[in-house]
């Protein structure tokens, strides 16, 4: 089973168990998802992302010690504490972001990521190495409520598009929460290369490792 640390505070299950339930849909994954306390607005800059890993550190701990459980994935594009905890332990330790720029190396050579962020988070852009070839978002989608506008789905399909006007072959997420929107389910009935989902890439590394094939 499949631990899943979630860096938004909530006490809604529809928001709290989502990434999990996609997980499910797409590749009937098992997890239980936990989220970090006291941080209702996620992970948004330097300060608090420092405050959030001992937050993370410590849920991790907490996943190691259940018999059940034989992988963690910390679930956020940035994968805030993924490295700490790697150099703590030698349990399985995913990131979403370490685990979409997995998945797109394996399907394509030219990786155009889309956010939300004015830079690609670090461990996506080390993880492409020279397999990346863009990063891109669009001016008005800068927070993930941003992301529940009538007209979200056809900006970042326009973006998408122009990444492959460029010579991209792969679209990558650097957001989770276009996993929350069915982006890519919308993408992939306008656009023809393959589209990483940041949620569904977390399933499939796991897949890997339950398969023994080793991770970066």
């Amino acid at each position: 089973m499949l631990g899943i640390i979630r860096v938004l505070t909530t006490d809604d299950d529809n928001v709290l168990l989502e990434h999990g339930k996609r997980m499910w849909e797409t590749h009937q994954v098992k997890t239980i998802t936990k989220c970090i306390k006291d941080q209702p607005n996620g992970i948004y800059d330097n300060e608090s992302e420092t405050i959030a890993i001992p937050k993370i550190i410590a849920l991790a701990d907490e996943f190691m010690k259940r018999d059940e459980i034989d992988a963690i994935t910390i679930s956020c594009a940035a994968d805030p504490g993924l490295d700490e905890l790697r150099s703590l332990t030698d349990f399985p330790i995913l990131g979403a972001g370490a685990c979409g720029a997995m998945a797109a190396c394996l399907v394509g050579q030219q990786v155009a990521v889309i956010g939300i962020t004015d830079q690609i988070p670090l461990t996506i852009e080390k993880g492409l190495e020279d397999q990346f070839h863009s990063y891109r978002y669009d001016p008005t989608l800068r927070k993930t409520t941003d992301l529940r506008s009538p007209d979200a789905k056809e900006k970042l399909l326009a973006v998408a598009q122009d990444a492959i006007a460029d010579g991209a072959d792969v679209i990558l997420f650097a957001c989770t929460g276009f996993s929350t929107i069915r982006l890519k389910d919308y993408l992939v009935t306008h656009i023809d290369i393959p589209v990483i989902d940041l949620v569904e890439a977390q399933a499939t590394v796991y897949e890997l490792i339950k398969r023994g094939e080793e991770i970066g």
